[in-house]
């Protein structure tokens, strides 16, 4: 029990931390995005602006002016404020997932309680990511015209498909799973205290 304890406190500590980390990057790179939707002049043009096509990155010659890039940068700002929340949420649920296991008591009913938020935080994640995947990509197919960058007399048609990753429902019922057994634990747990 008492490795137990030692190895929960060190994750505590490596939570905390990573807290932190993902609060001093999402509040930094949206104070970048901001400063780019404030400041960022009219006539400016962006050279370098880089596509992913599959397995392929491709780096446009073609440069965009600060009026092209507006719905790209409004974008990159939710998706930074998103995850970054949904991140910071889901790192405090572990929080006080681990706070009594610290203490030697890992079937306190703030640990099921605390696996049932997780849970809900994946789906939750997940569907953020894919709604933000879906709006993302719509928002490149508006500014970049894909079909222009190949050659016309190879490519007919061009269109835009997303493709969802669903692991955040296997992830959501494997953690409910998981809250079963230390209800069941708990359940347990509370028997043999009252039998002593």
């Amino acid at each position: 029990m008492e490795s137990i304890v030692k190895s929960t406190k060190l994750v505590q500590k490596i939570l905390r931390i990573l807290f932190w980390i993902v609060v001093v990057v999402s509040v930094v790179s949206a104070c970048i995005m901001i400063a780019s939707l404030i400041f960022m002049d009219d006539t400016a043009v962006i050279q370098g602006v880089s596509i992913t096509i599959g397995n392929y990155r491709l780096k446009l010659s073609q440069g965009y002016s600060r009026a092209q890039l507006i719905n790209i940068l409004w974008m990159s700002l939710a998706n930074i404020v998103l995850y970054g929340g949904l991140s910071c949420y889901a790192i405090r649920i572990l929080q006080g997932i681990f706070e009594p296991m610290t203490q030697g008591k890992p079937f306190n009913t703030a640990v099921s309680d605390g696996l049932k938020k997780l849970s809900y935080a994946v789906l939750i994640f997940g569907v953020v990511r894919l709604i933000l995947q879906l709006a993302t990509n719509m928002v490149y197919d508006q500014m970049i015209d894909i079909s222009s960058l190949f050659a016309a007399n190879m490519v007919e048609s061009c269109s835009l498909t997303v493709v969802g990753d669903g692991d955040f429902i296997i992830w959501f019922f494997l953690i409910r799973l998981f809250r079963r057994i230390f209800m069941y634990g708990e359940t347990l747990q509370q028997l043999s205290d009252e039998t002593l």
